[in-house]
């Protein structure tokens, strides 16, 4: 791929999260694929495993059932890597606003997302749906 078309296929990616499809998500990473929120706090850091993928499209369509929201901001690719900045504007299911930012990192084998790293205010997330 392109860097340019790693771009599109990294914001094609996130934009999933608007409307969670796992068959989408599926479909777009690899078989070894990973997705972890960085993060110290209980809760966050454990990898999201291709097959984890469904269950978690459930739970963002449960926690966020008008989606994100994203606005993207500035994209980078080289290589394999891909940096996307971006924020969410949104309102959870409890009616809590839901206002974030992120980086993510994304590594590609192939044409295939193989790794996201989503950094984002662990404590805002927890302010928003509580403890875990």
């Amino acid at each position: 791929m392109t860097p340019e078309e790693q771009k599109d296929r990294a914001r094609e990616f996130l934009e999933v999260f608007e409307d969670p499809d796992p068959v989408k998500f599926e479909t777009m990473v690899s078989s070894d694929f990973e997705y972890r929120v960085m993060g110290s706090a209980k809760g966050f850091g454990h990898p999201i495993r291709k097959e984890g993928m469904r269950g978690f499209a459930g739970q963002l369509k449960q926690a966020l059932p008008k989606g994100l929201n994203f606005r993207f901001g500035p994209v980078i690719s080289e290589g394999s890597h891909v940096s996307l900045q971006a924020e969410s504007d949104t309102e959870a299911a409890n009616g809590k606003k839901y206002q974030n930012r992120y980086h993510f990192y994304i590594r590609f084998d192939g044409d295939k997302i193989a790794e996201v790293r989503e950094y984002c205010d662990t404590d805002h997330v927890r302010e928003v749906f509580g403890p875990f």
